[in-house]
């Protein structure tokens, strides 16, 4: 199992990585310690095929999106004289 994987491109099985989702959730739910090694298989195989979003450099495309008082800004608003740092962060919408 290779832990150098590709951005978008999955190397691990399906059956394999709800073996290691089963296992982690079966030893966390009876209270018992899960190993580093099983740990470590657990978060590639959460992470596995993930694509995380544009390359540093890469032009993103234009988008429209909600500011925390729902005020909407496109990207051409945002940008500056010197251009704009848009930083990404993967998170769950809670």
């Amino acid at each position: 199992m290779s832990t150098n994987i590709a951005e978008g491109v999955a190397t691990m099985d399906e059956a394999t990585k709800a073996n290691i989702f089963h296992e982690v959730l079966k030893r966390r739910a009876a209270g018992e310690n899960v190993d580093p090694t099983l740990w470590n298989k657990f978060v590639i195989a959460q992470n596995d095929a993930l694509k995380t979003g544009p390359k540093v450099g890469e032009k993103v495309p234009n988008f429209i999106l909600p500011d925390q008082n729902g005020r909407e800004h496109s990207l051409q608003q945002l940008m500056g004289p010197k251009g704009l740092l848009l930083v990404f962060v993967r998170s769950a919408d809670w």
